[in-house]
Order: C-alpha cells, then structure tokens, then sequence
C-alpha cells in the first residue's frame, strides 16, 4: 500500500514540474532581438574569411529571430489570444526577418569578386 501512495505522489509532483516548465516560457516578455545583418560594403571585394563571418553573422541572426518566433508559436499554440503588444511585437519580428534577409541578399548581390586567402 506504501508503494502505491509512494508512486502517486511521485506521479502528481512530477506532472506537477512538468506543467510549470511547460507554462513559465509562454508568460514571460518576450524580447525582440537588437541586431540583424548590415554591412556597408558595394561594389568592394570580399575576401574567403570576410564572406565566412557574413554568412556566420547572417545565420546567427536569422536563429536569433527563429527563436523568438517560436516564442509566439508557444502562446498561439497554448490557445491564448495575443495581446495588441505582442501583436505588435510579432507585426516587427516579420519585418526584422524581411530586413534581415534583404541586408543579407544586398551584401551578396553587391559584392565585387571574392579572393582566397
């Protein structure tokens, strides 16, 4: 009878944990990212190491941004409505990633010649 008493309260606690690490990401702020791909360069050569570091700080961003989209697809998910806020949020996040992508895409289509080191 012990084990028995014993395995449902192990039961409820650990139902109990999971429940709360389920709902503690969907009630917290959710925080645009600050940075996306920019460069200056035109019609400038973009030497092998230079392209890598573009393409690294491109894909970092662009993971940045996915994840906080899945923050929104946490809390429509869990059918609850967004708030103006957060609609808002979500309306700037789309244009984050646009930008994103556009910066990214200007940087390539600009580029001069790139040279192995």
């Amino acid at each position: 009878m012990k084990k028995l008493y014993f395995s449902l309260i192990i039961i409820f606690l650990l139902s109990a944990c999971s429940y709360q690490e389920s709902t503690k990401g969907v009630s917290e702020e959710i925080v645009l990212p600050t940075f996306i791909f920019s460069s200056s360069k035109n019609n400038a050569v973009i030497d092998e190491k230079e392209m890598k570091e573009s393409i690294k700080t491109y894909l970092d961003t662009n993971e940045d941004l996915f994840n906080t989209s899945d923050q929104f697809e946490e809390i429509m998910d869990s059918d609850q409505q967004l708030t103006k806020a957060e609609a808002k949020k979500l309306e700037q996040l789309k244009d984050l990633v646009k930008e994103n992508d556009r910066n990214f895409s200007t940087y390539i289509s600009h580029k001069y010649s790139t040279r192995r080191i």
